[in-house]
């Protein structure tokens, strides 16, 4: 009567399969999760930077329309624009973010641009 247990032989085909196939899925599990934080961060901005607009409307007077200004994030939250007890964290490096928003405006559309930076550039409005 033959042994049903499997050879050695059989066994290595089976790791090696299995090695093959975790160096293709690898890669696309790992390139899937870098997208996700990216979008995950520019989220993340797009919340700062709505909430550099909400600031705006309420303090137009405070925004020159000549030179830029600038808005932390520390700011925002100070002022109530963002939630204050919550750290807001760049998911890329788990890292919270302390950036600010730079407005200027835009003569020839009549509007304010907004950009978000990592550092701010120039004196921050805080009240």
């Amino acid at each position: 009567m033959k042994n049903p247990a499997f050879t050695l032989v059989e066994l290595l085909t089976v790791i090696v399969l299995l090695g093959i196939i975790a160096a293709i899925v690898f890669p696309t599990v790992q390139k899937a999760i870098q997208n996700s934080q990216d979008k995950a961060y520019e989220e993340q901005k797009d919340t700062i930077i709505y909430a550099a607009q909400r600031w705006v409307t309420d303090n137009t007077e405070k925004v020159s329309t000549t030179s830029s200004t600038y808005k932390s994030i520390a700011c925002l939250k100070k002022e109530g624009y963002l939630t204050s007890n919550k750290q807001i964290l760049n998911p890329t490096t788990n890292e919270e973010m302390n950036g600010c928003v730079t407005i200027t405006y835009d003569m020839s559309h009549k509007q304010f641009k907004y950009q978000y930076a990592d550092t701010c550039p120039g004196t921050d409005i805080c009240n």
